[in-house]
């Protein structure tokens, strides 16, 4: 499988997009129904001005799962309704084994093989998964097209549409060595804005005077990315900040960042995090212009240890040379293939890789994907959101009837309200005057 992409919300203008081939003009697809937006940015694409859309050429993928949440198709057309039904219950399954949300490939064989459909056949395929997340409550969202062998296939996340007062929760554990720029890259992702590269990212982070003083995480601290149904970042703060209860109220997704600190004398406050505050996965990041130190590994090992899927973020690569950069992804590389971590890396650079990445975390975790970004410029944030996006929480099912469990991070006074507790419900729900 080739590794390039063509994202739908770009496919026009994306600098990524490699010609693999082409669709003609005279198949412009006539949807029956409604569209989402992104197929109605990719229907146009084909009729203005006579530019044909280009997508990524695919052969073949790795054969279907069995378990997990990922479901391949290779049409869904006009099924009858006792098959709607069965193909309802199979969506449910799938949703179930990825804590809400599952990946549909539309045009693929159960061995993996990206046979394709006629544009008609796949909006046609498309409008009846629309039905079967309808009748699940359920979401669709478009995520990439690509051509296949006889024509095109389609990548779609479907995603349940939560209670209202409820949302999914992914927790990732951020470690790394100190001054990698853990809480910069965070401020980032979590406001929408970049960094000034003089640190105001992360002074919306800090906790304490002293962090801001000397620029080092020494505490636990946690920031919420809220996404919707789309994937959308909910706070965007290119306006206005917004409170904690406005992004959950708004979200459908939120990601927990816990911040934890970098340097040796607080290895036990790191280790504290990433134990008590139960994250799903650690995302490790390594300044492009430091390398691989000491702590680095250090927090990857306890990571290991706790069988935690990992994700690696090399930062500042906008101020690092060419041959220091090629050092750093060697080195890290090196360390994941070593007996001790048997990871497989790779280097993400496009929406395709994105998705090849998220399929590994969601099941066995064999591979490591390496996002190569820039607080500053903001390069390749968009593919560090993408894969957020697409990851699902990795959570304990709850028994029916489950006695409340909450664990307490920290505590702390507040004027005119009184002692405040603060920390992560590990499960069941906890309500005013329960016991």
């Amino acid at each position: 499988m080739q590794s390039t992409v063509a994202n739908p919300d770009k496919l026009l203008s994306a600098p990524r997009i490699h010609p693999a081939g082409e669709v003609s003009p005279s198949e412009s697809p006539k949807t029956p129904g409604k569209m989402s937006e992104a197929q109605e940015r990719v229907c146009s694409a084909w009729d203005a001005e006579g530019e044909s859309a280009v997508f990524e050429k695919c052969d073949a993928m790795e054969s279907e799962p069995q378990e997990g949440n990922v479901e391949y198709k290779l049409m869904l057309l006009s099924p009858s309704e006792e098959r709607l039904e069965h193909l309802v219950t199979q969506m449910l399954w799938r949703l179930a084994e990825g804590q809400g949300e599952a990946i549909y490939e539309i045009g693929v064989e159960d061995d993996g093989s990206c046979t394709g459909l006629s544009q008609g056949d796949l909006e046609d395929s498309l409008a009846t998964l629309r039905t079967m997340a309808g009748r699940v409550n359920a979401h669709v969202t478009p995520l990439r097209y690509i051509q296949g062998k006889k024509g095109n296939c389609a990548e779609v996340l479907v995603r349940k549409i939560p209670e209202e007062g409820c949302f999914r929760d992914l927790r990732v554990a951020v470690v790394g060595n100190v001054d990698s720029g853990k809480s910069t890259i965070i401020g980032v992702l979590t406001t929408g804005r970049l960094d000034n590269g003089r640190g105001l990212a992360r002074s919306n982070v800090f906790r304490h005077r002293h962090e801001l003083e000397s620029g080092r995480t020494s505490s636990i601290s946690q920031q919420i990315m809220g996404l919707d149904l789309d994937g959308k970042l909910v706070n965007d703060g290119s306006l206005r900040d917004y409170s904690w209860t406005e992004i959950v109220e708004r979200s459908a997704k939120v990601i927990t960042f816990i911040d934890l600190a970098g340097h040796e004398k607080y290895i036990k406050t790191t280790v504290t995090g990433m134990t008590g505050s139960l994250p799903g996965y650690a995302m490790v990041v390594v300044g492009a212009n430091m390398g691989v130190l000491r702590m680095t590994r250090e927090h990857l090992g306890v990571a290991l240890a706790l069988k935690l899927p990992l994700l690696f973020v090399v930062t500042k690569v906008d101020m690092c040379p060419p041959n220091i950069l090629q050092q750093t992804i060697d080195d890290l590389s090196k360390i994941l293939r070593s007996p001790g971590v048997r990871k497989m890396p790779l280097v993400v650079r496009s929406e395709g890789d994105v998705l090849s990445a998220s399929r590994s975390l969601s099941n066995d975790h064999r591979v490591a994907p390496i996002f190569l970004t820039s607080s500053v410029t903001g390069a390749d944030l968009n593919l560090v959101r993408m894969l957020l996006n697409l990851l699902p929480p990795r959570t304990d099912p709850e028994a029916p009837g489950s006695p409340g469990e909450f664990h307490v991070d920290d505590t702390f006074q507040v004027t005119g309200v009184g002692a405040v507790v603060a920390g992560t419900m590990l499960r069941g729900g906890i309500t005013v005057r329960s016991n």
